[in-house]
């Protein structure tokens, strides 16, 4: 059976955001780059397109993240 990657949309907030999430914002889809602790436990998201966004810890996004091992068509 063969194995592949498939992306699936989760929410997230700024303790559980991770490298490579994906967040539509505006109609664009945006991949996270880079992610700096702020104090108060917010967390600023750096975008492969240069462009930063804050994230509280009290925000919540939906984004699509790549699970690895879901099986692929037999």
């Amino acid at each position: 059976m063969a194995r592949s990657e498939k992306q699936v949309a989760i929410e997230v907030d700024a303790a559980s955001v991770l490298l490579g999430d994906e967040i539509r914002i505006g109609g664009r889809v945006l991949s996270v780059h880079d992610l700096v602790h702020l104090a108060g436990g917010g967390k600023r998201v750096t975008f492969t397109s240069g462009e930063t966004l804050i994230i509280t810890p009290t925000t919540t996004l939906t984004v699509l993240r790549t699970a690895k091992g879901w099986d692929g068509p037999c």
